[in-house]
């Protein structure tokens, strides 16, 4: 059904998943609570972003996007949604700051980088292996990669607000991605399957940590 969507629902045609009041609110939210943490680790694997290419992937509203290139990195931007993208070229336009804009889904962003940041969109991904294939692509030899996801402890979170035939669709799209890597939906996948997907790729260091209902995945190729 995710394949069905991506061939037919294409950004370059007006297709936008995410409402212009959400984006906005979302947007006015997110920019508010930037964590600098996260920035700061992925600078103490660095050095510095001075001049380095960094693929801010699947990057909403672009409070990262901004971030990183205000500490001297060559940011591209990318998303599938415009209205998102129209709020990140504002901004950027507000801080004076150049960012490369890409549009698109996850699976189609290009080019060779010396950083890949990813934070809480996987899911979104059409297919969990291929996605991080593609990543695994876009990462420039001894480059770094720094990835947020979602797990299986907050899909059981967001089931707890659910019932009925909802909820035992949730659960099903879950079991055929976790045991077919099927995905019918945009579902969550586990800590493990994230293990057993990242390790079959070859980096020189991996490290999967799983903090909460998010694993954090950091990596050198």
């Amino acid at each position: 059904m995710l394949w069905l969507k991506y061939h037919l629902q294409k950004p370059e045609k007006g297709f936008d998943p995410v409402p212009k009041a959400f984006a906005e609110q979302y947007a006015a939210n997110e920019y508010k609570k930037i964590d600098n943490k996260i920035i700061d680790i992925i600078k103490s694997h660095l050095g510095s972003f001075e001049n380095k290419t960094l693929l801010d992937l699947g990057a909403g509203p672009g409070q990262y996007s901004i971030e990183f290139a205000k500490r001297g990195a060559k940011v591209t931007w990318h998303d599938i949604s415009q209205n998102y993208l129209t709020i990140a070229k504002a901004k950027a336009q507000d801080e004076n700051i150049t960012i490369n804009f890409s549009l698109g889904y996850l699976e189609e962003a290009h080019g060779k980088f010396d950083i890949i940041f990813n934070r809480i969109c996987w899911y979104y991904c059409i297919n969990d292996y291929r996605f991080a294939k593609c990543i695994y692509n876009l990462i420039k030899k001894n480059g770094y990669g720094f990835i947020v996801v979602n797990n299986e402890k907050y899909l059981q979170q967001e089931l707890a607000k659910e019932s009925g035939f909802r909820k035992l669709a949730i659960k099903m799209s879950f079991w055929l991605n976790e045991n077919f890597n099927i995905k019918l939906t945009h579902v969550h996948p586990s800590h493990k399957k994230l293990s057993k997907i990242f390790a079959s790729l070859n980096f020189r260091h991996l490290h999967l940590e799983q903090c909460g209902h998010n694993t954090l995945i950091t990596f050198n190729k």
